[in-house]
């Protein structure tokens, strides 16, 4: 590998590494969070992080990007290896909500379009959305979606399944997760769907699980 290449290998290593960190931070912090602490918890310096993104709203709309281009990836592969569309639609929403990514609230706080900007042709927004349509109407046209249900429905589930229960212990809001997830696929298909799994969460199992 020639000096140029690691070079740029490097720089590849730290904008990931970066992004990684602080899509940490910003969700704890929102988007008004430290670079100082982004930059203290990826080992890198300030002056590292300031060569990748030489502002806040610059790291912010990174995160934002990159979280847009994961869950574009679950959409098309969903769409590619399931036979059925419901199929997908139920394996993308499952995955958004296990991965906890959010195109409406990817940054607390933070309004979508004041810090990435309006749509454009062939942004990345654009070609999430479009894939996430074509699934919604192919199981509309295979008679599993209800009629009532379009694809910003589907984002405003994801949404309310990846922000979770945070004062709950981290297995318990895991479980009501996944079973939240089940029920909303569950009352959005045209017919009757199974149980969720383990049947239900009890008055008494809930408490008994909170007390632990």
């Amino acid at each position: 590998m020639s000096a140029t290449s690691h070079l740029r290998a490097d720089a590849r290593r730290n904008h990931e590494l970066i992004v990684n960190t602080a899509r940490t931070v910003l969700a704890e912090q929102g988007p008004e969070a430290s670079m100082d602490e982004v930059a203290r918890l990826s080992g890198l310096s300030m002056d590292i992080l300031h060569r990748h993104f030489p502002d806040r709203d610059d790291l912010v709309k990174a995160v934002l990007a990159d979280e847009l281009e994961r869950m574009t990836g679950l959409a098309e592969s969903a769409w590619k290896e399931e036979t059925w569309a419901f199929d997908a639609l139920s394996r993308f929403v499952h995955e958004c909500a296990e991965r906890r990514l959010d195109l409406l609230v990817a940054v607390p706080g933070t309004r979508l379009g004041s810090v990435a900007g309006a749509p454009e042709p062939g942004d990345e927004r654009a070609r999430l959305l479009d894939a996430l349509e074509r699934i919604v109407d192919a199981a509309h046209h295979e008679g599993a979606l209800r009629d009532d249900v379009g694809t910003g429905d589907v984002m405003g589930v994801v949404g309310l399944m990846v922000r979770g229960l945070p004062t709950l212990p981290e297995d318990l809001a895991d479980d009501l997760r996944e079973r939240a997830v089940h029920l909303a696929l569950s009352g959005m298909r045209a017919h009757p769907a199974p149980s969720p799994p383990r049947g239900p969460m009890t008055t008494e199992e809930l408490r008994r699980r909170i007390s632990r």
